[in-house]
């Protein structure tokens, strides 16, 4: 069973996998890895793997960079592949694979893809998202959205066996609501869940969102006045009965 965390928002579950890689997506954000224009870093590619796989490294790593491929992103890789223990010729071979994604990827997000959408665009594409979706997504990053976690969550959803236009809405619709990376992770997570639990997809699909939106109205409703929210139910203008002063009860009954 794959570990989960638990989250604010009207699905909670959240694959603590995914979470990490948000982590590591909202990082690359920040402080890309472009390990392999520093000194340090060639060095300690050197050290890791014989000469000959650390210069096929180099040059993935500058044919990505030529092709635009935000620089950071074969580094990371490659670095993970050795921290794993993986052999060098297995490292170089699934790098080569990679940077073909990341191509597409990049391709596809266009000029304003960070490097975090770019990582999620070629992982999505490694499990079968097809690459007009990721367009459609795409296009939201004119409006100043991050796509790094929509593009997660579609993955996740189409993998688990939504039809991909199916996940497309509901996560547009989600952006739409300005839903936080948590709470779009947890809409996946909760839809997933019920599908594992023998709940075809439509069904699992149309719970959560109808579960959404009853939380989104009850969230947009005004407060009424006054700030006690229960209903008052002595009649308007009629005095409190003092202790004791109530009828006995086979009154109350008619008796």
């Amino acid at each position: 069973m794959s570990a989960t965390r638990h989250v604010p928002g009207p699905c909670r579950a959240v694959p603590l996998r995914w979470t990490v890689f948000a982590a590591f997506a909202g990082t690359l954000l920040v402080t890309p890895l472009s390990l392999f224009g520093q000194d340090v870093g060639a060095r300690r590619l050197e050290d890791a793997m014989p000469p000959e796989y650390a210069a096929r490294v180099r040059e993935i790593a500058r044919e990505a960079r030529e092709a635009g491929v935000p620089p950071g992103l074969i580094a990371s890789k490659a670095f993970e592949g050795i921290a794993k223990g993986y052999p060098p010729e297995r490292v170089v071979s699934a790098l080569d694979a990679y940077a073909v994604r990341l191509r597409e990827a990049t391709a596809l997000l266009g000029p304003g893809g960070r490097p975090a959408g770019v990582a999620s665009a070629a992982e999505a594409l490694r499990r079968g998202v097809p690459a007009d979706a990721i367009r459609s997504l795409a296009s939201r990053q004119r409006e100043g959205v991050d796509v790094a976690v929509p593009i997660i969550v579609l993955s996740d959803l189409t993998e688990a066996g939504v039809p991909t236009d199916n996940a497309l809405e509901l996560v547009n619709a989600a952006m739409d609501r300005r839903a936080g990376g948590d709470q779009m992770l947890g809409l996946s997570a909760a839809i997933r869940r019920q599908m594992r639990q023998g709940v075809d997809w439509r069904t699992a699909v149309d719970r959560v969102r109808r579960r959404v939106e009853r939380q989104s109205r009850m969230r947009d409703r005004p407060p009424s006045d006054g700030g006690d929210q229960r209903p008052d139910r002595r009649p308007t203008g009629t005095a409190p009965v003092p202790p004791g002063s109530d009828p006995p009860q086979r009154m109350r009954d008619g008796g």
